[in-house]
């Protein structure tokens, strides 16, 4: 038959001889070896229609057109075969797997099971089954099936790796792990294998090697979407921003609508500091899909970012039209009513977003910044005590209530605040710097102590490498306090080289101070109407 006209059809000549049916069958076969299933299913026809008594006509066909797509139409010749051989242990198989691509898993399980009482010895009929039960989440079965299977062929791969992902499933990570490496022992070649068990191992937090495994994998298949993906996640995971952004590339070039890498470039880059490509980023994926709620959430952090606020605000309120049960819009556009030095909105997002999530200590924490914004010291105090008992170890937390404290002239309270920060965080420059200041400038007598403001002050400018100038007015402080005018001198005028100038006659009044052998102490007085709106 010439190549590109169609397969051969007994009726269509008078003039040629009938094909025999062996021929027909090895043309079929020809066309199936080809990918060219419909052409197959065709010359099977010209067989059948010649003998249609002969069972494996109608497997051949089954086969064929199963592979075409057609698994309904599979099933018919399917059953046809058994019909004409009820021992057609292959029929079976091969039926129960057309009624699995149809759809009907549970009217799968009988045929498997025929399968298997006609030929006890074959792995492939348990596989399915085992295949089967796993879809219909029937595990307990399915990994009996498996394991069958495996007794009675050790060496197959496909009972390994199907296993494997029945234990990924249930989250049972350390086994799927050890059978995707069994798997990939008897097939080192199979790309897909190294990418699940990548997943598995990202689970079990082996980001590393799950980096390794989708390497592997994009070596074996160097257009795998899958694996450019999930290493992209993994490299942003691990802070590796760029090579993130080039695998994000790698899969829009393969495939330009993949809305995931679209926004998770646009956060990679964001991380970058390079908002303007990742707000193009957030914009095409919101172009793709205008009902997706993260690229618009992470599209009004970049606006955030910048100083953007009312974009930021116009985003922010979309995500919450999108999301509107997810307490993270709310609490992000807070943050931009904030900076818009809106406190009453600010607090009333901050509201609703413990109202969805009372359990969480951020959406307190938010409230108690715009309570103190409000100079409401009483709600903001109460505030940030909750989110304090949502999380104990929050350094950022203990340092906004020590300065409620400080606000309200509770020292006493706002140092144990400030130290038990630094309990957490003991090389923290920022809390380092917050104990200093109170132990060298305090009002109070009993709060303060020269030696130890000096410590913790000489330490924040070498974690800051002395190029910070409010550190640099602290260190100059501490020297005051303990009676050494010529270093606190000599410290403030290089805070004074270093302090952007609207903030320069402050330092300089402290200079002053300096010069004439005074420390400094910050007075404030508490607001009698303290907690008013």
């Amino acid at each position: 038959v010439a190549r590109g006209r169609g397969p051969y059809n007994c009726r269509m000549s008078q003039h040629l001889p009938p094909p025999d049916v062996p021929a027909l069958v090895r043309l079929g076969h020809a066309y199936s070896r080809r990918g060219e299933y419909r052409q197959a299913a065709e010359a099977f026809t010209g067989a059948i229609d010649l003998d249609p008594a002969d069972a494996d006509l109608y497997f051949f066909r089954g086969n064929a057109l199963a592979a075409a797509g057609r698994p309904a139409d599979a099933v018919a010749d399917f059953t046809r075969a058994v019909e004409l051989r009820p021992d057609y242990s292959a029929a079976y198989h091969n039926r129960a797997t057309a009624r699995v691509d149809a759809g009907d898993v549970e009217g799968s399980l009988p045929d498997f099971a025929r399968a298997i009482e006609l030929s006890p010895d074959d792995p492939d009929p348990l596989n399915g089954r085992a295949a089967a039960h796993s879809r219909l989440k029937n595990y307990d079965a399915a990994f009996a099936d498996y394991g069958a299977a495996l007794a009675l062929a050790p060496d197959t791969f496909r009972s390994y790796f199907n296993r494997a992902n029945a234990y990924a499933v249930q989250g049972r990570h350390e086994e799927a792990v050890a059978d995707y490496t069994s798997a990939l022992a008897i097939n080192p070649r199979h790309a897909r294998a190294y990418t699940y068990r990548a997943l598995s191992l990202e689970s079990l937090d082996r980001n590393q090697e799950a980096i390794a495994d989708l390497t592997t994998a994009l070596r074996l298949a160097p257009t795998s979407v899958d694996a450019f993906w999930y290493r992209g996640r993994q490299l942003a995971g691990a802070g590796e921003h760029e090579r993130a952004v080039a695998d994000f590339t790698w899969v829009l070039r393969l495939d330009p609508a993949h809305i995931g890498a679209l926004n998770l470039r646009g956060v990679a880059l964001a991380e970058l500091k390079q908002h303007e490509r990742a707000i193009a980023d957030f914009t095409a994926a919101v172009a793709l899909d205008p009902t997706d709620a993260a690229p618009v959430f992470n599209r009004g952090l970049s606006h955030i970012r910048t100083r953007n606020l009312a974009a930021a605000v116009a985003d922010f309120s979309r995500a919450i039209e999108l999301s509107p049960d997810d307490p993270a819009g709310f609490i992000q556009r807070g943050y931009a009513y904030h900076e818009l030095l809106d406190p009453e909105r600010a607090v009333a997002d901050f509201t609703e977003a413990i109202r969805l999530r009372p359990e969480a200590g951020k959406p307190y924490f938010a409230r108690a910044l715009a309570h103190r914004r409000a100079k409401n010291w009483p709600a903001a105090l109460a505030d940030i005590s909750v989110a304090i008992e949502r999380n104990p170890k929050s350094d950022a937390a203990l340092n906004l209530r020590a300065a409620i404290h400080f606000r309200t002239g509770n020292f006493p309270a706002a140092l144990a605040d400030h130290l038990a920060a630094r309990d957490i965080d003991p090389d923290d420059p920022a809390t380092l710097n917050h104990v200093a200041w109170l132990l060298a400038t305090c009002s109070l007598d009993s709060v303060r102590d020269g030696a130890a403001a000096l410590r913790d002050a000489t330490r924040a400018c070498e974690l800051s490498e002395y190029q910070a100038p409010g550190y640099l007015d602290t260190l100059a402080a501490a020297h005051a306090e303990t009676g050494d005018f010529a270093e606190a001198v000599r410290w403030q005028e290089k805070a004074i080289a270093l302090v952007a100038g609207d903030l320069r006659p402050e330092y300089q009044s402290r200079l002053e101070l300096y010069k004439a052998g005074t420390p400094y102490r910050d007075a404030i007085d508490p607001p009698a109407d303290a907690g008013e709106e």
